[in-house]
């Protein structure tokens, strides 16, 4: 056993290496993170270590989804997970048709969801994130299988008051999942929330977040915002003691989060990111079928190379959709992908506009694009 966990952590150590050399992002250098990049966050000792790119991982059958360490909660948890607008907006799918994740469709996906080793899921605002996988894990009898992460959004002020609106969260939600507590409680704000791109003071929240737990409603706190990444930085060093997980944008297109995601790591916060696909945006102007097939998958498998990521939770609004996504557990990142995912990482390439103010992504392009 113990020489396997060296082998494992030489591995890890290889795979950081691989990892920081191909970005070569300067965020994630310095003494700082290679101390970090010693404490690989493996959800057991027995768990291979993630593969160099495009080489899938000793031990990892296909059809598997791989789990990670989130952060200090020591939770074990799959590093895709199923985002929450999966099931509250309508989406055109492959017969050409615009709608919405039917109750016996979301039942077939998160049922082969578990079957891949998919535990994590994730809800927002609208109140179908939280019942329609509420209800089939009622079901199908599974709700100790999941960790259920639950966003209260777009609704902290840094008053007294935010504490009423987290209690206020906790009893509508719950029943919707039909238990008596949830695994973990995220915190957001849009950028309009508050003066300072969504930031807030969190001395408030965080006492109903402390009573919550006490109260065994939840069982882990955390926050994500549409903050800059310099407010992110902020949050951490004020308040990141209290919380046990971070929220964060981060895609091929997107990588500001680069800068945020050390210091989360170095006071050991679970890494979890959101906007794999900036909502669907990039995908706009392009053929998925024919000029770009597997690009979602390679663009999960770019999040996934980042070894200081915990989990990441695209939307999915189909089982083909779905298949695709949890793919890129087991099959990697190639080379030919990395070079084809080149191309979006410029916004001049001509791919991807600017984001359009009018879609709700303009916070993206503004905070979130380093040059």
């Amino acid at each position: 056993m113990a020489e396997n966990l060296r082998q494992q952590q030489v591995e890890s150590k290889s795979t950081r290496r691989n990892f920081l050399e191909q970005m070569g992002r300067s965020a994630v250098v310095g003494g700082v993170v290679s101390t970090l990049l010693d404490n690989r966050r493996l959800a057991s000792a027995a768990e291979p270590a993630t593969s160099p790119a495009g080489v899938p991982a000793a031990g990892v059958p296909a059809g598997k989804v791989r789990h990670r360490r989130l952060g200090k909660t020591g939770l074990s948890v799959s590093e895709i997970g199923i985002g929450g607008h999966s099931w509250s907006y309508a989406t055109m799918l492959s017969d050409g048709k615009v709608r919405m994740v039917s109750p016996q469709e979301a039942e077939e996906m998160i049922r082969l969801a578990l079957d891949m080793g998919v535990n994590f899921i994730d809800a927002d605002t609208r109140k179908e994130e939280h019942t329609v996988p509420g209800n089939v894990l009622k079901t199908l009898k599974k709700r100790d299988q999941m960790v259920i992460s639950a966003r209260l959004c777009h609704k902290m002020k840094g008053v007294k008051a935010d504490q009423d609106e987290i209690y206020k969260f906790l009893d509508e939600r719950l029943p919707m999942w039909h238990t008596d507590y949830i695994d973990l409680l995220m915190l957001s704000n849009a950028e309009y929330a508050t003066e300072r791109s969504g930031y807030w003071d969190m001395e408030y929240s965080i006492e109903a977040l402390d009573k919550a737990k006490k109260q065994g409603k939840i069982r882990y706190a955390g926050f994500g915002s549409h903050f800059t990444p310099d407010l992110f930085l902020e949050a951490i060093e004020k308040y990141g003691k209290h919380y046990d997980v971070i929220s964060m944008p981060y895609n091929v297109r997107h990588r500001a989060a680069e800068e945020v995601m050390p210091a989360a790591e170095k006071i050991g916060l679970g890494i979890v990111t959101i906007k794999p696909f900036a909502k669907g945006a990039v995908f706009a102007k392009l053929d998925l079928k024919s000029a770009y097939p597997g690009l979602p998958r390679d663009m999960l498998a770019f999040i996934l190379d980042n070894p200081l990521v915990d989990v990441c939770i695209p939307g999915m609004h189909s089982v083909p959709q779905l298949k695709e996504n949890f793919s890129a557990s087991w099959t990697g990142l190639s080379a030919e992908a990395r070079k084809r995912l080149k191309s979006f990482e410029n916004p001049l390439a001509g791919l991807l506009g600017a984001a359009d103010p009018r879609n709700g992504l303009s916070w993206l392009e503004k905070g979130w694009r380093l040059a």
